[in-house]
């Protein structure tokens, strides 16, 4: 059987992929807004960068001989001039971060002072004033109007895409060990909310042919309160039902006994009266259908006050002077004197939470099926085993077939034999333990034994 799916984790699933859904949505717009506020940031520190170092530069440069071509690399200043002299007083470049660099033209578009991180291999072409790119990174360039030089700053690193890849990996990685915990939120509070629908299930569950009282009406969720009156009208009608026809089959099966009776007395004044003349014999047939009609009604009025449920008690009585009173009364059957035979294996009393008159339904149909079925002329035992509340009833002769053991538990079902019977004793038996709360366990062969058959009653527990 296939596994039923479960609306608590469809709908758990659903909403934690939807929220994460939303998340990464979330945090796509954050990590754009995030971008465009990084690049205004780091662009607004080219430029602070530019405006510090343009004078100094241009001091730097005004101070030295205007004749001379000049170029600056790491801290170290050379000069030369058409005399070959050369003054090589070092001047410190300014200090500056790692993470950009710089370098100066004059008015012409001459490079005059490179810092040592600068690329080589500078273009020829003067950027524009402004953001730009050079060699695919970010520049900034400024001009200074009174001196005709130009400073251009030149960002070195990609801290830009690691500010932002650290940013989005701080709003991703949240989500990731957050996604689980918001999959187990949901989970948790849709079975908290799904309660009212357990306890509806267990109400319904609850509801059988021998208990159809109305549903709890308190409590209900408003999505769950027309399910849960629709349910409860529909167990009124079917209990109206289950009564009328458990009523009908009540009184039919009353009375019918009656008639039956006197249709069986006349039955047998006239099997009497006609002694051995002809006609005698179809007389005794009649008188035999008639007696198992008694009995068929015996057993469907039974049937009948198993339906109406009488069997459990709420106070445990003996019944030990039930089962002696069955015993005795069928040893005295003139078709069965003597054949049954009770073991009470010391026991005094048995105390059982059920109807006297549940239990010796049971006890009387399930020896009667031994003495009917069973070996004739041979013993039917009754065992008592206190200590583990069970009642044993044996009788001798062949095995059943395990296919056939497995049927004739059920209603109105016999076994291969030509013995008399409705099958109805094992059923009513079973369904009168079941009702009381024990239960009915059929065995052949006996344990242990070659042959025979086993009716084990295990008594409702205490």
């Amino acid at each position: 059987m296939s596994r039923r799916p479960s609306i608590a984790l469809r709908l758990a699933i659903g909403l934690s992929a939807f929220m994460a859904l939303l998340w990464i949505g979330a945090a796509a717009i954050s990590a754009t807004v995030m971008q465009h506020q990084l690049n205004l940031a780091y662009d607004d520190s080219l430029r602070q960068s530019a405006l510090r170092l343009l004078p100094l530069a241009v001091h730097d440069l005004d101070e030295r001989d205007h004749r001379t071509q000049r170029f600056v690399v790491g801290g170290e200043r050379n000069e030369s001039d058409g005399d070959g002299d050369g003054d090589d007083t070092p001047r410190g470049d300014v200090p500056h971060d790692a993470t950009f660099t710089y370098f100066v033209r004059d008015a012409d578009g001459q490079l005059v002072l490179r810092d040592e991180q600068a690329p080589e291999g500078i273009v020829a072409d003067q950027p524009p004033d402004g953001f730009g790119q050079l060699n695919g990174q970010r520049t900034y360039a400024l001009a200074d109007p009174r001196s005709g030089y130009s400073i251009v700053i030149l960002e070195l690193s990609d801290r830009r895409v690691t500010a932002l890849r650290d940013s989005l990996m701080a709003l991703g990685l949240p989500l990731l060990a957050l996604i689980p915990l918001i999959a187990g939120g949901v989970w948790l509070a849709m079975r908290l909310a799904l309660r009212p629908l357990e306890a509806l299930r267990r109400d319904i569950a609850q509801r059988d042919s021998r208990n159809l009282e109305p549903l709890r009406a308190d409590g209900h969720p408003v999505e769950l309160a027309p399910i849960a009156e629709a349910v409860a009208a529909l167990l009124e009608r079917l209990k109206a039902a289950l009564d009328a026809e458990r009523a009908f089959a009540a009184r039919s099966a009353h009375e019918l006994r009656t008639p039956i009776a006197g249709a069986l007395a006349q039955t047998q004044q006239l099997a009497e009266e006609l002694g051995d003349r002809p006609g005698a014999e179809r007389v005794r047939n009649i008188e035999a259908a008639l007696k198992r009609l008694s009995r068929l009604g015996e057993k469907l009025l039974q049937l009948a006050r198993i339906e109406a449920g009488f069997a459990r008690t709420d106070q445990e009585s003996d019944q030990l002077p039930v089962l002696r009173m069955v015993v005795r009364d069928l040893n005295a059957n003139t078709a069965w004197r003597d054949r049954v035979e009770l073991d009470t294996g010391g026991v005094r009393t048995l105390p059982v939470a059920m109807d006297a008159d549940a239990f010796a339904m049971v006890m009387r149909n399930l020896v009667e099926n031994g003495l009917k079925h069973g070996a004739p002329a041979s013993p039917v035992q009754v065992l008592v085993r206190g200590d583990e509340r069970t009642l044993h009833v044996r009788n001798a002769g062949a095995p059943l077939d395990p296919a056939e053991l497995a049927r004739i538990g059920e209603p109105f079902v016999r076994g291969d034999t030509t013995a008399e019977g409705s099958g109805l004793g094992l059923s009513t038996a079973r369904s009168i333990l079941q009702q009381a709360g024990g239960q009915l366990t059929l065995a052949s062969p006996i344990p242990g034994s070659e042959g025979g058959f086993e009716a084990v009653v295990s008594l409702p527990p205490r």
